[in-house]
């Protein structure tokens, strides 16, 4: 079968490796000829996921679809329904890709999110106190791995914001006092079966995921409240594909953050220490297949290579290569994602590392 994949980025290339392993093929569309998935990919279309002659051409030569961004128009999601099925369908990936949906969405199932002010136009900037909480302004459309944020200490603070993105729909967020970020990624497919992997328990950096643990060091009662709001969710939904769901946790109370309707940095670990991996699963959901275990063969942990590690010297800004023997021990992997230039906070691979028995002797 050949499954269409809209993005072309290291979550497309790790889907891409999952779906050779299974015998599928892979066309990508995508706006640069020189991503990381068109390395492997069997047919790469370059263009606009909006251009309808690209999408036309990339259609004819797929049999399924599925995406790697949820920054895809949901007209170009909908306009490929007519050649086959779209796993997740254009109305879950609407909801994913705007902030002020999925807080709808999430607070109409009785799911607690943390406090917020969605800012569509000035006029609902009247409703915002002038004594501010600390909070973060998040453009409700296209921000990601810490873009479109913007920390805000006061209104007049606020109003320079507003105006430096560009007067764009936004959620104002109050910041909680967090004791861990978590997250959960599970699998249904077009019958209604749900799986799930293990808690993953998260790490960021300058909004930047930094490491991940999975499993999570969690209680059973914080365990049970993640899988009961998560399995709410994605059956709201009628979700077909893997998702993510990020949880703030502030004490006892938790908190929906997030939702990423696709593979996510928090599951790369499932490539090494899962039978299964994440990004086999979304194959298998894709191709109509059977849903793969999601047991979890060793306790696991990722941290993301990003860019500055190319940087020994921030101030000649001279690129060079990392010296990875330093990075090399038993249990862990180094995998890279084939980006041609490294940048600061850009994400150019990870390692995993899994704690089994002899990584611990």
């Amino acid at each position: 079968m050949n499954i269409g994949l809209l993005g072309g980025g290291q979550l497309g290339l790790m889907m891409i490796e999952a779906a050779h392993k299974l015998k599928h093929k892979v066309t990508v569309l995508d706006s640069e000829q020189n991503c990381p998935a068109s390395k492997i990919c069997d047919d790469l279309v370059v263009g606009d996921y909006s251009d309808k002659d690209k999408l036309k051409l990339f259609a004819e030569n797929s049999d399924t679809f599925t995406v790697e961004t949820e920054n895809v128009p949901v007209e170009s999601l909908n306009f490929l329904t007519s050649y086959g099925p779209v796993r997740p369908s254009a109305d879950c990936v609407s909801i994913c890709q705007d902030r002020i949906k999925e807080k709808n969405f999430i607070s109409n199932l009785g799911i607690p999110i943390g406090p917020y002010y969605k800012i569509e136009t000035k006029l609902d900037l009247k409703k915002i106190p002038e004594n501010l909480p600390p909070s973060i302004l998040k453009t409700a459309k296209f921000g990601y791995d810490g873009k479109g944020q913007v920390d805000i200490k006061t209104k007049k603070n606020l109003l320079e914001a507003l105006y430096d993105i560009g007067n764009v729909p936004c959620v104002l967020e109050k910041k909680l006092e967090l004791t861990k970020e978590l997250s959960i990624i599970l699998v249904r497919d077009f019958s209604g079966k749900v799986v799930s992997y293990p808690v993953a328990e998260n790490y960021h950096k300058k909004g930047i995921l930094d490491t991940s643990m999975m499993p999570g060091n969690v209680s059973p009662v914080i365990k049970d409240q993640i899988f009961s709001y998560a399995i709410k969710i994605i059956q709201g939904m009628n979700y077909c594909g893997v998702l993510c769901i990020e949880f703030f946790l502030s004490g006892n109370q938790l908190f929906v953050n997030e939702l990423a309707p696709r593979p996510h940095n928090s599951g790369h670990q499932t490539i090494e220490a899962s039978i299964c991996s994440q990004f086999e699963q979304q194959v298998r959901v894709s191709t109509s297949m059977s849903l793969g275990s999601t047991i979890l063969k060793y306790p696991a942990k990722i941290k993301n290579l990003m860019g500055d590690l190319w940087f020994e010297d921030l101030k000649s800004k001279k690129i060079v290569e990392p010296n990875w023997e330093l990075y090399k021990k038993s249990g862990v992997t180094i995998y890279l994602y084939g980006k041609n230039t490294p940048r600061l906070g850009r994400k150019m691979g990870h390692l995993t590392e899994i704690f089994s028995d002899h990584t611990n002797d």
